[in-house]
């Protein structure tokens, strides 16, 4: 049997690693767009960017 890697999402708050956003997601009991739009929000003024690894 050949398991797969499983992927995740992490967000870059100015080109430097800050969460894995799928793990937070799960902790925090929220859907991973809500958790999306509420680091966006919360960083004005910052680049908040979302890789998938």
């Amino acid at each position: 049997m050949r398991r797969t890697k499983r992927k995740t999402v992490w967000a870059y708050l100015d080109g430097k690693k800050l969460v894995d956003v799928v793990q937070a997601a799960l902790d925090n009991n929220m859907m991973v767009d809500d958790l999306k739009k509420k680091l966006i929000n919360e960083n004005p003024g910052h680049e908040v960017t979302f890789k998938c690894q």
